[in-house]
């Protein structure tokens, strides 16, 4: 089997800031893997707009395909209380030729009318927990991806970047009842190294940005679909 040797860029800290920067590093990512599809989590639609305005404006990038999947109706985030997706915004985006999806996160309990009385069975929120061990936005891909599989926006066996202001991966789809089955990270592009949001963890003396060792020759993983390992449904 070959051994293949990639780079990871990790972000002194977790947030907006580095949204940029992993945007870039996703494009490239997509491009030197050959991949078509980068699906983007976004809680107002920042992401979107810059991927539109300074990537898909570009030769390089014109071919890539950008899915957006955001919280549902009614989700309220304290840190953007004052700023929502709207509807409108949704169907500008829609124009240019992007899908906006809303839905249920997949990680998200459905509450009881009584918080004592438990929550419903086959609660995932546990997954999303565990997953908040590497970052706060690693819960958000594997969930951003989930969605759009779901929706059809993305193929079951697809290999898709997604990414959401500072965590992006490369990923094998799946949908949300085969998430433990079929459900693949292939790499980890970006993400931060100090979780200063999800864990409140206080930011050390470190780099900005912490830079692996540079990658050799990658094999291009140009087969973007591999068969499902679980029984069809």
């Amino acid at each position: 089997m070959k051994q293949t040797i990639s780079s990871v860029t990790y972000f002194g800290q977790e947030g907006r800031e580095n949204l940029d920067e992993c945007l870039r590093l996703s494009f490239e990512a997509a491009v030197a893997h050959g991949l078509d599809k980068i699906v983007i989590f976004t809680g107002v639609g920042e992401g979107l707009q810059i991927a539109l305005d300074n990537f898909l404006a570009t030769p390089e990038f014109a071919h890539i395909r950008i899915i957006g999947v955001t919280f549902p109706q009614g989700h309220f985030s304290p840190d953007q209380a004052n700023r929502v997706f709207s509807h409108e915004a949704s169907e500008a985006f829609r124009k240019r030729g992007v899908s906006v999806l809303r839905a249920h996160l997949p990680f998200e309990s459905i509450s009881t009318q009584y918080r004592h009385h438990g929550v419903l069975a086959q609660d995932l929120s546990i997954v999303g927990n565990a997953l908040n061990m590497f970052c706060g936005g690693m819960s958000l891909c594997i969930q951003a991806v989930l969605v759009a599989c779901d929706a059809g926006e993305i193929e079951v066996g697809e290999h898709v970047i997604v990414l959401t202001s500072d965590t992006a991966l490369i990923v094998r789809a799946a949908p949300t009842r085969k998430l433990l089955t079929d459900l693949l990270v292939r790499q980890i592009v970006c993400k931060p190294a100090f979780l200063t949001i999800s864990k409140a963890e206080k930011l050390l003396d470190a780099p900005d940005v912490i830079d692996a060792e540079a990658p050799s020759e990658l094999e291009n993983p140009s087969t973007k679909h591999l068969e499902a390992s679980s029984d069809t449904p």
